[in-house]
């Protein structure tokens, strides 16, 4: 009887897909929707492996989509932290730069006062100074570590639910009438 497909190769190529989406600046902003871009990675992860299945194995079951999730989500929170380092180093911070300027835009529009918008603006610059420094890389990878396995877990169900082995639906028409 053939095996199971390997769940760790899906698992790469997906959480390698939700880490790009994640770290992407402007793509990363799906995830703002429920986190949007990982559960369809935990989804993606279901629908590899559904297509590496070959027939006389045994049917996939809910348990392989959990196992998919998980490790997908382990692998994306690893590859977002890599790439967002990468992407910081080639470009600069471009995701605080981008909250900088959203944040003025909003500062200008709101009518707080002046003590008040100097405080947020002291203290938005040190949370995005803090972003950058070793202990804000490892909180992130921390963050990602609970979120993405998480979210990618709940994508991975949604993704069985969906394509899980259809059973043959069985007609008994009722004699007489």
């Amino acid at each position: 009887m053939p095996e199971k497909p390997n769940k760790l190769r899906v698992s790469l190529i997906s959480g390698v897909v939700i880490g790009l989406v994640s770290a992407i600046p402007g793509l990363n902003l799906i995830n703002c929707c429920c986190c949007a871009g990982i559960i369809l990675g935990g989804v993606l992860a279901v629908y590899l492996y559904k297509q590496e299945h070959t027939e006389g194995a045994p049917p996939m079951e809910s348990s392989d989509g959990l196992i998919l999730g998980v490790t997908t989500g382990v692998v994306s929170a690893f590859c977002t932290t890599v790439l967002n380092l990468f992407i910081m180093s080639l470009f600069g911070d471009v995701a605080s730069e981008f909250m900088r300027s959203f944040t003025e835009q909003i500062l200008e529009q709101v009518n707080l006062p002046p003590e008040t918008i100097d405080q947020l603006r002291s203290q938005i610059d040190a949370s995005m100074a803090e972003a950058t420094t070793f202990m804000g890389v490892m909180k992130e990878l921390l963050f990602n570590l609970l979120i993405h396995p998480l979210f990618a877990m709940l994508g991975g169900l949604i993704g069985y639910s969906i394509f899980k082995p259809k059973k043959p639906v069985e007609f008994n028409p009722t004699p007489g009438r």
